[in-house]
């Protein structure tokens, strides 16, 4: 446990850092997705090699017209998913390797360039985003434990509970609003449909990663941090709460 806290502490302190002090955020969120999608490709029991390779181009083309706009982003979706849709022509069973690799396209490539044109142009709003992502899975496991009775999903995570996922909501509006009044990251307004955005999507972030796993049998997505797990673990929640939050703040400012 104390090797878990630790780690985890080391973590965030990199994350604090990089997004909230330095212009290196968005490169580390740019490892995140390669290392995001090596670990999805594994899952699903696909060759990594050819995604890791054409979305590290993918990437590096972006990074070259400074992330551009949501054309570039959808340029590279597009062009991933054709060129990694003719790769799998080759496969044993083609119509599978294809949704397999749709899906991380879809799942992870989109959403994790979205987030990363935005931390380019304002890393502390992704920053926000992970407190507000922290303070929710907090206060779910906070309120699960103390007053949860009615499995949530009991299939996919038999400890999750409804009343957790009331707390984690209720516990995100409250950091969010106090954190925000003295940060003023964002309108307050805008900080409110931001954290209820990232309370509800989050936990179905984590769901879908234990869909993942559990049909891939595994525990695990991976070996990234000591003690949490692989990439995937860790950023199972980012996955659908960030790219929501991120478009929230797109349409509202």
């Amino acid at each position: 446990m104390g090797k878990r806290a630790l780690f985890g502490a080391l973590y965030a302190a990199v994350l604090i850092g990089l997004l909230g002090f330095t212009p290196f955020g968005t490169v580390l969120l740019m490892v995140f997705t390669i290392l995001l999608l090596n670990e999805g490709a594994k899952l699903l029991r696909i060759d990594p090699k050819p995604i890791r390779l054409l979305a590290v181009l993918c990437m590096l083309f972006l990074a070259k017209v400074d992330f551009g706009t949501a054309q570039e982003l959808v340029l590279t979706s597009v062009g991933l998913s054709i060129l990694l849709a003719f790769g799998a022509l080759r496969a044993a069973e083609p119509a599978s390797e294809m949704r397999k690799t749709l899906f991380l396209v879809a799942y992870i490539w989109l959403p994790m360039t979205l987030v990363i044109q935005q931390s380019w142009k304002f890393p502390e709003l992704i920053l926000f985003i992970f407190v507000m992502i922290w303070a929710s899975d907090t206060f779910a496991y906070l309120a699960g434990r103390s007053f949860g009775k009615r499995p949530f999903a009991p299939k996919l995570s038999p400890k999750k509970t409804i009343e957790g996922f009331v707390g984690g909501i209720v516990g995100t509006l409250l950091t969010c609003g106090i954190l925000n009044h003295y940060w003023e990251v964002v309108p307050d307004t805008v900080a409110l449909a931001m954290a209820l955005a990232t309370s509800i999507a989050a936990p179905f972030g984590d769901l879908i990663a234990s869909a993942l796993k559990r049909e891939a049998d595994v525990k695990d997505s991976g070996v990234f941090l000591p003690g949490h797990g692989g990439a995937l673990d860790r950023l199972d929640s980012f996955l659908t709460a960030a790219p929501l939050s991120v478009l929230i703040y797109s349409y509202l400012i």
